[in-house]
């Protein structure tokens, strides 16, 4: 689905490539709404496991941000628009709970965010509830463009919005990091 579109794929598709009858398929899921949904919970909780994995491996929130953003960037870069473009247009009511997960995200990131206040990496005087807010609204923004009209170009507004939201929040220390990674990784 991820490649060809919700719409292009069907039940049978799915039992076939997974090998098992398409009784079997619907024991599990009962319809495609559910199939979306649960692909979407899959993605997210995926994405949740490298994210922690990031963090562990870095030493400080900024850095674990960086490399975050680097896998994400990455993953765009290599996705089609189409499946978030079918589910908001075939099943609306998923897209409005995918909303309501971007609201929990933006909590979790205003609470990651803080950490790196105590690192010395963000400045003390950031409202993180609202940056986050504001961030992930942008972001959710671009990508509902990309959804819409597989815009090459979504990538490079996301770097912006990214280069700003985190030089907007960022120390002295911090934007030293922010501009070596930045350079390094050609971004």
């Amino acid at each position: 689905m991820a490649t060809y579109g919700i719409s292009s794929v069907t039940m049978d598709d799915i039992a076939k490539e997974c090998h098992i009858s398409k009784r079997t398929l619907y024991e599990q899921i009962p319809d495609k709404r559910t199939l979306v949904w649960q692909c979407v919970l899959y993605d997210r909780d995926c994405k949740s496991a490298e994210a922690q994995k990031l963090v562990m491996q870095t030493a400080t929130t900024l850095e674990a941000l960086l490399h975050i953003y680097r896998h994400v960037r990455k993953n765009l870069e290599e996705s089609t628009s189409v499946f978030y473009k079918d589910m908001h247009r075939l099943y609306p009511e998923l897209a409005k709970k995918c909303k309501e997960m971007h609201r929990e995200q933006a909590h979790a990131l205003s609470r990651f965010l803080s950490k790196g206040v105590e690192e010395g990496m963000f400045r003390n005087d950031i409202n993180f509830e609202l940056a986050a807010d504001v961030f992930l609204v942008q972001s959710s923004s671009l990508i509902k463009e990309f959804s819409l009209t597989a815009n090459s170009n979504v990538v490079l507004m996301l770097n912006t919005a990214f280069k700003i939201f985190l030089r907007g929040i960022a120390t002295q220390k911090g934007l030293e990091i922010i501009d070596n990674f930045f350079t390094e990784n050609n971004i």
